[in-house]
């Protein structure tokens, strides 16, 4: 399981200026649908947060090779 340690590290491995979330209750996972099981694994989803706290965009079923893409087109017409 990922933790905060995990992800504070990421965050300074990649130069990262936004922080990313820790979800280790899964409660997130539950409410966005990345699980329906608290017990098991979580699908890999991207969640874009407006700096007022509101959600901007949710992408489901995120492949990380190529999702990067679609991040910049997402960013690009804001």
């Amino acid at each position: 399981m990922q933790d905060a340690d995990s992800h504070k590290r990421f965050v300074k491995e990649y130069n990262l200026n936004f922080p990313l979330l820790v979800d280790s209750g899964r409660n997130l996972s539950l409410l966005l649908g990345a699980t329906d099981n608290p017990n098991g694994t979580s699908s890999r989803i991207t969640v874009i947060v407006d700096k007022e706290g509101t959600i901007s965009k949710i992408y489901k079923g995120v492949n990380a090779k190529n999702h990067g893409k679609a991040l910049i087109e997402f960013f690009k017409a804001m």
